[in-house]
C-alpha cells in the first residue's frame, strides 16, 4: 500500500459524508435548487407570477407599463403598473410607486442599440424564502413570462436545474429578506 492510498480513502470518506449530510454540514453549499421556470409572489405575496430563471441575462426584469418618473421629497421615484396577466390587455393592474434605485443600460437583443431602463428594488417570495432584488422595468408583453430573474440575483442564492420547472412553492415567510 502506498502513502497515497490512505489519503485517497480519507478523501473519499469525507466526500461521502458531505454528500450524505448535505446542508447539515456548516461548510456545505446553502443554495437552493430551482428549475428554469418558477412561480414567485410579488407585492408582499399578493401577486403570483411566473418567472423565467435566465443565467444568460445579467439583470432581472419585470413586466411593467405606464412607467412614469417623478420626484417625491427631492428623491427620484417611479410609478408603474403590474399586470395580473401580462398577456391579457384587459387584465386587472396594480399601480406601484417605488424609489428609483438606478438607471440601467441594457443591450437590446439582436441589435447594436442600448436602452436606458428604470430599476427598482422589489421584495418577492421564492421557494419559501423572502428576497429583495433590483428589477428593470420593461414591457414584456411579447415575452412568455412577466418576470425574468437574471444571474446577478441567481448566483447568490440558487443552482438551476435546466430540465426541471416549478421545483418550489412561492410561499412567503413572515421574516424580512436575507
Amino acid at each position: 500500500m502506498t502513502s497515497q492510498q490512505p489519503l485517497s480513502r480519507r478523501l473519499l470518506v469525507a466526500l461521502l459524508v458531505a454528500a450524505l449530510l448535505g446542508p447539515a454540514c456548516a461548510w456545505a453549499d446553502e443554495k437552493i435548487t430551482l428549475g428554469w421556470l418558477e412561480n414567485i409572489r410579488l407585492d408582499a405575496g399578493e401577486l403570483l407570477v411566473r418567472a423565467k430563471l435566465d443565467t444568460g441575462a445579467k439583470t432581472s426584469s419585470l413586466h411593467a407599463t405606464d412607467i412614469e418618473r417623478f420626484e417625491r421629497a427631492g428623491a427620484h421615484w417611479v410609478r408603474f403598473k403590474l399586470w395580473l396577466d401580462h398577456n391579457d390587455r384587459h387584465s386587472q393592474t396594480i399601480t406601484l410607486e417605488k424609489p428609483l434605485a438606478r438607471d440601467v443600460t441594457i443591450k437590446l437583443r439582436g441589435t447594436a442599440k442600448n436602452a436606458e431602463r428604470a430599476s427598482v428594488k422589489l421584495e418577492f417570495c421564492l421557494g419559501g424564502r423572502r428576497y429583495e432584488s433590483l428589477f428593470t422595468l420593461v414591457n414584456r408583453s411579447k415575452f412568455n413570462y412577466p418576470v425574468l430573474l437574471g444571474r446577478r440575483f441567481l448566483a447568490k442564492i440558487a443552482t438551476i436545474e435546466p430540465a426541471m420547472k416549478f421545483r418550489t412553492e412561492p410561499s412567503c415567510p413572515t421574516a424580512s429578506p436575507p
